[in-house]
């Protein structure tokens, strides 16, 4: 059934994205990977999600994954991300769906319910709980974590252009 997952691209806000969606059902799940992942990592869950007669959808958020990145990297926040799933949604005519995020993915679907929340049929979310957005939350992590050493530009691409994409393909496969 894996073979029966659909892609596409459409433009939401100047920025391509990359859809994956199966399913006919009448009500959607839109799953939202963590980072840095890419919608394959939902590929199990898409499928057992269609068995039960949900459509479902999953975008490469922006820079990830077929998706471009954001057309100016410093003018970038999660608004971005909240109005590209609002966005995708309005395209694809769904007026209602579940969230399922994880990780990177449970903070765009915690804000698109605080700010669209007709659009929020429930969320479920992995790996991040719902905490009350609140300045300087990250200022106590250590010192090269993730967050921080991949906003210096370049900073990502010189950490992961040590393996080929069939390497990094295959550790994702497993994961």
């Amino acid at each position: 059934m894996m073979d029966q997952i659909q892609h596409d691209f459409i433009i939401i806000r100047e920025v391509k994205l990359h859809i994956a969606e199966i399913g006919t059902g009448s009500t959607a799940v839109v799953f939202l990977h963590g980072f840095p992942e890419i919608w394959y990592s939902w590929r199990h869950q898409m499928v057992a999600a269609a068995a039960a007669g949900y459509r479902a959808i999953c975008p490469d958020l922006r820079g990830c994954g077929f998706s471009d990145p954001h057309p100016h990297p410093p003018n970038a926040s999660f608004e971005d991300f909240v109005e590209d799933i609002i966005g995708i949604l309005d395209f694809l005519h769904i007026p209602k769906a579940f969230l399922v995020g994880k990780d990177f993915g449970s903070w765009i679907a915690y804000l698109v319910s605080l700010f669209f929340p007709a659009k929020v049929a429930g969320i479920v979310s992995l790996a991040v709980p719902f905490l009350p957005p609140k300045p300087k939350r990250y200022r106590d992590l250590p010192e090269g974590f993730y967050i921080f050493r991949w906003k210096e530009s370049g900073r990502a691409e010189a950490d992961f252009g040590r393996f080929d994409v069939k390497t990094v393909l295959y550790i994702h496969s497993l994961l």
